[in-house]
């Protein structure tokens, strides 16, 4: 079988040079990814890997060409695979996109074998250039991370228009794919593939680098938020139960990343009035690691009445538990019950009840945290590894 993967992932040369121009990452995306492959290597060691990595529009960074690079997503020295850069300005990168993906994907094709692509996200430009070269593959399978009407917050007028028309463009094309690897189930609710072939995989947890292990916790009660610059993500929530902790001992690191500036500097300003909170600047995976083991708890705050919680699944939930570290979040309609064991739930959606239960948390003796913290990474390295979660993707390319 000649699989071809469609993704979101980084080559490290680029990853660098994104951080430095303090550019939009998906880390979360690179890190399943990156799992998911590490997995599907065992079974299929001829991937071939083509890579389309989101990075922040020009002029948001001053870079507006990025080129194609070849690089290696095993690590090793065949750089067989590529990033195929972008003309990086609005609207123009997502035909530059399809164009140079297209052009990828028809150089990786094999006459007399049998062709499967796998393509991560509904991303328009990855769904044409599949669709457009769709009779040359024996089966077509999309990773659905999370369903687009939900992951954007309500803009103006023209951008709603835009995005109900990118909806029509990526139901088009799904109706049109064989299989569909979901992170919800509760996705299939919202996407026209009734009768189509699924696999529910929730996150893949693809290790710990080494150097990390040993990472000695904070002496104060340190909370630690990493999440999108969104109202909806709860951070005004987080900062405001913070700040009704009235005690010197407790820290809050908030790592926000994303475009909207007018988050960032809401949070800037709460910041600023209590010396206790800061703000975490952009920084490599493995450093987030580590701040991960060294904070004493990880918190979640988004709230499940918000309709999207239903739809996709909260990518660092993998990192976070496997960290060893306590994690606070809401019980979410997108978690399985076999999550119970392993994270705080906050009982109630409110401010106070967030506050309590970091409280909670934080007062409970450190061999009370770790135990809970080293069940929960024991759960997620024995049943969310890549060979078990590969497997899944694995049985689904093949059915059929």
């Amino acid at each position: 079988m000649n699989l071809i993967y469609i993704g979101y992932l980084y080559p490290d040369r680029l990853l660098q040079e994104l951080i430095g121009l303090k550019s939009y990452i998906d880390f979360p995306a690179h890190s399943f990814q990156t799992a998911m492959l590490k997995g599907l290597d065992r079974i299929f060691p001829q991937t071939k890997v083509i890579s389309a990595a989101p990075v922040s529009a020009y002029p948001k960074i001053k870079k507006w060409n990025f080129k194609k690079q070849m690089f290696s997503h095993r690590g090793d020295d065949n750089n067989n695979d590529v990033y195929v850069g972008v003309l990086n300005f609005p609207i123009i990168a997502l035909f530059s996109r399809f164009l140079r993906v297209r052009s990828q994907i028809r150089k990786s094709i094999r006459k007399n074998d049998k062709n499967v692509v796998l393509s991560y996200g509904l991303h328009t430009p990855f769904l044409l250039a599949v669709l457009s070269l769709r009779r040359h593959f024996d089966k077509t399978c999309i990773i659905v991370p999370d369903l687009p009407q939900f992951m954007t917050e309500k803009s103006n007028m023209l951008y709603r228009f835009a995005k109900a028309i990118d909806r029509r463009i990526i139901n088009f094309c799904l109706k049109r794919m064989d299989a569909f690897v979901l992170l919800s189930p509760h996705m299939a609710e919202k996407l026209p593939i009734k009768s189509k072939q699924t696999a529910i995989v929730d996150g893949i947890y693809g290790g710990t680098p080494d150097n990390i292990e040993s990472t000695a916790k904070e002496k104060c009660k340190t909370i630690l938020y990493i999440g999108k610059a969104e109202e909806r993500t709860g951070i005004y929530d987080l900062i405001e139960a913070f700040k009704q902790i009235n005690d010197p001992d407790y820290r809050l690191w908030i790592r926000m990343y994303g475009d909207k500036k007018e988050y960032l500097d809401a949070a800037f300003e709460s910041i600023k009035t209590d010396e206790r909170i800061s703000y975490i600047p952009p920084l490599s995976r493995t450093e987030l690691l580590k701040l991960e083991r060294r904070a004493t708890v990880l918190v979640n705050p988004i709230r499940p009445s918000q309709t999207f919680t239903r739809y996709y699944f909260p990518s660092k939930t993998m990192e976070f538990l496997a960290s060893g570290t306590p994690t606070i979040m809401y019980r979410l309609d997108c978690l399985s019950k076999e999550y119970d064991k392993y994270i705080h739930y906050i009982p109630e959606q409110t401010v106070e009840s967030l506050r309590q239960t970091i409280v909670r948390v934080c007062n409970q003796s450190d061999e009370e945290r770790r135990e809970f913290g080293h069940e929960a990474g024991k759960f997620i390295l024995e049943y969310r590894n890549p060979d078990i979660q590969a497997y899944k993707i694995a049985d689904l390319l093949h059915c059929g």
